[in-house]
């Protein structure tokens, strides 16, 4: 006979169980499923590759989506007139990550991943002798089977000479290796979509004209980066070692858009080039981003993150009076210099964003006018070493913490109808712990800017704080409150 605390218990426990089944039945309700078929298509006429009539064998991985660097995502939301958007297709490199499951083709090309949890997805496909195909942000609908459809696969082409001769194409949703140091001599084609890969320590270099897509979206960027355990289904170690050597450019002028640059320990360089147009373009995980040597140069609209050395190099060994614009730029994480420019005519950087640099901004022998731009906790936000009379304007710039946000130099410095918020160490700096002692050779003009802290002079590096400075920093009269036309616009 059941006592009643033992009928309370029985019915306790039946109430349990009845809810886990019904859990348990509810979620696997809720299960989906991701489909689709492989059709292995060989489109590059004289290819030893017949068509073939079987699929199978083909190479499916399925993986989370990559989690979008919190800065830029906000940067992007902030600012979507600058930059590019990042999605999956720029950040996703399936290398970085072991999949959740992975599975082959039938003889028909099918594959299926059942008993999915509804959410968004990133599938891989790939096959010896063939390409790599990414297809990102696939959604899983519950209760659904979510059939992706026919996804073509096209043979890969390897680089195995060191001279190519005629003109070559990059197709779309094409995959190139190339293995060893290659030089393309004639005019090279870069079609949405197309990869890259280029084996650790090689050289590329490209002597023809060039011609890139128009900028549409960056789910059709075009992509170069190292071609390391391309066919991996674990994760792979990326290191400074994984990376390509360089991909160098030469000619009489070179217009890039629309392309991702990765894992390169240079990852471009445009050398001897009488003008250079770049636009829309994305550089991350290098030693050197892009390396400019010599010409005219216009830069917009480019993100360059997560690089070891240098984001933006240019360097001139001529005197000719050279213009250098570097438009709407998002340049972050750059553990040596977000922008390094030595011996140019006139550098000008506007509406960009500097984030977390040790120096945002590195000038050497250069006259500069840098306005309307964010800096936000870097190191040192401008970095300035000039002759004795060249000139610098900088104006209209959002300042935040930074252990100096402008150390100046040369004859004449502007530096107005700025705001300096959040005070670190110097808001500026003109002195030098050896002879001269200075780094500047005439006052600097710093009236008109708000400052957000009461106690300015302790900010201010100058010879008040040195007697063998003779110059100072003038900051009367300054804004009481911010100004609303400075920063991004």
């Amino acid at each position: 006979m059941c006592t009643p605390n033992n009928k309370v218990s029985i019915n306790i426990t039946i109430i349990i169980i009845i809810v886990l089944l019904m859990i348990s039945c509810s979620t696997k309700h809720n299960k989906c499923t991701i489909s689709g078929r492989v059709i292995l298509f060989n489109d590059i006429p004289g290819l030893f590759i017949e068509n073939p009539m079987d699929f199978s064998g083909v190479t499916v991985a399925l993986y989370k989506t990559a989690v979008l660097d919190t800065t830029l995502v906000r940067i992007n939301q902030q600012y979507p007139q600058i930059g590019v958007q990042i999605t999956q297709e720029t950040e996703f490199d399936h290398r970085n990550f072991n999949p959740l499951k992975v599975i082959t083709t039938d003889a028909k090309g099918k594959f299926s991943f059942p008993s999915l949890t509804p959410g968004n997805y990133n599938l891989v496909v790939w096959k010896n002798e063939w390409g790599i195909r990414y297809i990102c942000s696939v959604r899983a609908e519950e209760k659904e089977n979510n059939n992706l459809g026919n996804i073509e696969l096209y043979p890969a082409t390897s680089y195995n000479s060191t001279i190519v001769s005629e003109p070559t194409t990059f197709k779309s949703d094409h995959s190139y290796f190339i293995r060893n140091d290659v030089n393309f001599m004639s005019s090279v084609e870069f079609q949405p979509r197309a990869q890259i890969f280029i084996n650790p320590a090689c050289i590329v270099k490209i002597y023809g004209a060039i011609t890139t897509p128009e900028f549409t979206s960056s789910r059709d960027m075009w992509k170069i980066t190292s071609g390391k355990e391309i066919y991996s289904t674990s994760q792979v170690t990326m290191d400074v070692d994984s990376y390509y050597s360089a991909v160098n450019f030469y000619g009489d002028e070179i217009n890039l858009k629309s392309g991702i640059v990765r894992y390169g320990s240079s990852g471009l360089s445009i050398i001897d080039i009488n003008s250079d147009n770049i636009n829309y373009m994305l550089f991350r995980d290098c030693g050197n981003a892009l390396i400019i040597e010599d010409g005219e140069i216009i830069i917009n609209n480019i993100i360059v993150y997560k690089c070891s050395n240098f984001g933006i190099l240019y360097i001139s060994n001529s005197d000719n009076n050279i213009s250098i614009y570097i438009i709407k730029c998002i340049i972050i994480d750059i553990l040596q210099r977000g922008i390094a420019i030595e011996n140019n005519g006139g550098l000008n950087i506007n509406n960009c964003y500097f984030n977390n640099d040790n120096i945002a901004i590195f000038i050497r022998y250069s006259n500069s006018n840098i306005h309307n731009n964010e800096f936000v906790y870097n190191y040192i936000d401008i970095y300035n070493i000039n002759n004795y009379n060249l000139i610098n304007e900088i104006h209209y710039n959002n300042f935040y913490k930074a252990h100096i946000n402008i150390y100046p130099s040369g004859l004449i410095n502007n530096i107005t109808y700025n705001n300096f918020y959040l005070g670190s160490n110097y808001f500026i700096n003109i002195l030098r712990d050896n002879p001269p002692y200075y780094t500047v050779y005439a006052d600097i003009n710093a009236i008109n800017n708000y400052w957000a802290l009461s106690e300015i002079n302790q900010y201010l590096a100058d010879a008040e704080d040195d007697p063998r400075c003779p110059y100072y920093i003038i900051y009367i009269p300054k804004l009481s409150s911010p100004i609303i036309d400075a920063g991004i616009k």
